[in-house]
């Protein structure tokens, strides 16, 4: 009986893992000194969150960092007591409860511009895709270049993190035979 209950879990252990989303914050702009104070809020404010979601935070490695505050730390960009900093990129951040997540850049200067992030309402789990749904990448197109502009030298764009597209019916369905069948399989060797 031990091993059965074992197979589920893994079961549902794989099949939660394939609904996590990978998500480059701030899309093709990376985290950076905003153009704006509001454009990381906006970023967050389009996308869907779960708990299992990753979070890669690309940055000039020296130039930037990222920390985990409280809220107050968020909302008057206080510095001085991170639950964690990480100045090397690409920094990866799991959303691993439903409690809300608050980030900023401890630059100086850096927060007060708007380079912090508040990821709050997590999901437990994904909500329903409809069969016609695109899917979230998180990312915004690269701003145009003219043909005629010279390449930035020394200058290597951070790698694009897309998010895998929703599950599907056809991947729920595929995701249930194999359930059925590792448990199924798993009653059998119990029983014989």
């Amino acid at each position: 009986m031990g091993i059965v209950f074992l197979a589920a879990v893994v079961a549902t252990t794989v099949l939660h893992a394939a609904e996590a989303a990978v998500f480059e914050v701030g899309g093709g702009s990376g985290w950076q000194r905003p153009p704006n104070p509001d454009f990381y809020s906006s970023w967050a404010a389009g996308l869907n969150f779960t708990v299992g979601d990753v979070l890669v935070f690309n940055f000039p490695t020296g130039g930037h960092n990222v920390a985990g505050v409280t809220k107050d730390g968020y909302d008057n960009c206080n510095t001085s007591n991170p639950k964690f900093i990480n100045a090397t990129s690409p920094f990866s951040f799991t959303l691993n409860t439903l409690d809300d997540f608050f980030f900023i850049c401890t630059v100086p200067g850096h927060c007060s511009a708007g380079q912090k992030l508040a990821i709050t309402n997590l999901q437990q789990s994904p909500p329903p895709a409809s069969p016609n749904s695109p899917p979230v990448s998180g990312d915004e197109p690269p701003p145009p270049t003219s043909p005629d502009s010279p390449p930035v030298s020394g200058v290597v764009p951070p790698p694009v993190v897309t998010a895998p597209p929703p599950p599907n019916s056809v991947t729920s369905i595929m995701a249930s035979v194999f359930t059925v069948a590792f448990v199924s399989i798993a009653v059998t060797l119990i029983i014989y």
